[in-house]
């Protein structure tokens, strides 16, 4: 199998993402309450212990979404062991390093600058660390004890919620880089002139583009359902009364993290799609420009024959897992992080 490659030009895709990343940091910091107001009155002094509840589904949704992002990263590694240039496979490697440093920047700038907002501050901060500190983490008995993630604070629990989300950002970091990389491999072409195998070639490739697409709804997807769950913690411990209104404000929250990941999903499917459909295009006309009927050659049933054709369950296919992240941001208020 000869070497494939990725013409260099092709990673500056990569530069889509980046812009929708600095676009969503720009409005964050500028058109959305950094560290919005809410009330610690609106916590029931009754049931504290009911803190546990959304403790139990953060770490469940903490601990799938980081497999899920483990599982991005080991078949970006498959992939990168595949047959191909060594130009094509440091770039690669580039786009991912790229991604992650990118992702863990806030994380740093806050670890150096304690004024700096948490993600978590835009749902009340006051709220989020008084709900928390009700909770208790086994072997933190002081301050200064040590446990498996380091020290355990004055609040144990959000001492454990602000180092768990930091790892996961990291992941999913990692993740996203891995998955727009993968992506972009999507157009790696070998230097065969024949028209059959150059049309293989594009299957497998279109295979491979809708195998990364699905996979990046699971992951986005899922990881929606992270951010709802720690976006729900405080509810079970407010008061009956002023959920609904607390509610409300989680899940416009969602609703934008939703949309941000959608667009992010976008920027890096369509371009690839779009090359794909251009080669596709080009490979047809190919082939018509060589077939002795060409009265009887009909365009559409050439790519049905050679499977570059999509049926409409596919475009379905496509355009849920396209979606797939703002439903699951709609979802937020009736899953059972809510309940």
């Amino acid at each position: 199998m000869s070497n494939r490659r990725v013409e260099l030009r092709y990673f500056a895709i990569v530069l889509l993402p980046i812009f929708i990343f600095g676009l969503h940091e720009l409005i964050h910091h500028h058109l959305i309450a950094t560290d919005l107001d809410v009330p610690v009155e609106i916590l029931s002094d009754d049931n504290t212990w009911l803190e546990s509840v959304g403790r139990f589904r953060f770490l469940a949704a903490s601990w799938f979404f980081a497999s899920l992002a483990v599982l991005a990263v080991t078949l970006q590694i498959r992939n990168l062991a595949l047959p191909m240039t060594q130009e094509t496979r440091i770039a690669a490697s580039l786009t991912t390093l790229a991604i992650f440093i990118l992702a863990i920047a806030p994380t740093v700038q806050q670890y150096m600058t304690s004024t700096t907002p948490r993600i978590y501050h835009q749902v009340g901060r006051a709220v989020f660390e008084t709900a928390l500190s009700r909770g208790t983490l086994p072997g933190c008995l002081q301050p200064d004890d040590y446990w498996l993630l380091g020290r355990c604070g004055d609040i144990p629990v959000f001492s454990m919620f602000r180092k768990v989300l930091d790892i996961i950002n990291a992941l999913a970091g990692l993740a996203v880089g891995a998955l727009i990389a993968g992506m972009i491999l999507c157009l790696a072409s070998g230097s065969s002139k024949n028209i059959e195998e150059t049309a293989e070639e594009l299957r497998k490739n279109m295979h491979q583009m809708r195998q990364q697409l699905y996979l990046s709804s699971l992951i986005l997807t899922f990881g929606m359902f992270f951010a709802s769950s720690w976006m729900y913690w405080p509810l079970p411990v407010i008061e009956e009364t002023r959920q609904a209104a607390y509610s409300s404000l989680v899940t416009a929250s969602a609703l934008f993290t939703g949309t941000y990941f959608c667009l992010l999903m976008l920027s890096y499917y369509l371009p690839v799609a779009l090359i794909l459909d251009s080669r596709i295009k080009d490979l047809s006309r190919k082939a018509r420009l060589n077939e002795t009927t060409k009265d009887g050659f009909d365009v559409e049933d050439w790519k049905a024959s050679h499977g570059l054709k999509e049926g409409i369950g596919e475009v379905l296919r496509t355009g849920f897992a396209l979606t797939a992240p703002i439903l699951a941001s709609f979802a937020g208020g009736i899953t059972p992080f809510t309940l």
